[in-house]
């Protein structure tokens, strides 16, 4: 609870320290835009475009996610026709063999 308090008190004396200097700045004629809403505005611009930017890359990993998954379909698709067409003549063979075992 304390250092709750620590933490707000400390804010709130930073917040008071930057309005000062916006309004020193203001008074000197050199700029307006020091103060703790543009501060919390860029913030919370910058907050917006890092979620895009976190977004944007969660749809690159799910779109390579689903292309390793389709190679890996195709390869499995491939070895299980190569192991068919290997043993084809082979369970030929036995096909054969058993048509004479069984006459």
């Amino acid at each position: 609870m304390k250092v709750n308090q620590n933490i707000n008190n400390l804010v709130e004396t930073a917040l008071s320290g930057l309005d000062n200097l916006g309004f020193q700045l203001d008074s000197m004629g050199i700029t307006s835009q020091v103060n703790r809403h543009t501060l919390i505005g860029y913030v919370m611009a910058e907050q917006k475009h890092l979620e895009g930017e976190l977004d944007s890359i969660k749809a690159r990993v799910v779109t390579t996610q689903v292309k390793v998954e389709k190679a890996i379909s195709s390869v499995e698709t491939l070895v299980n026709n190569s192991v068919d067409t290997v043993l084809k003549p082979a369970k030929s063979v036995v096909g054969t063999l058993k048509g004479f075992v069984g006459k």
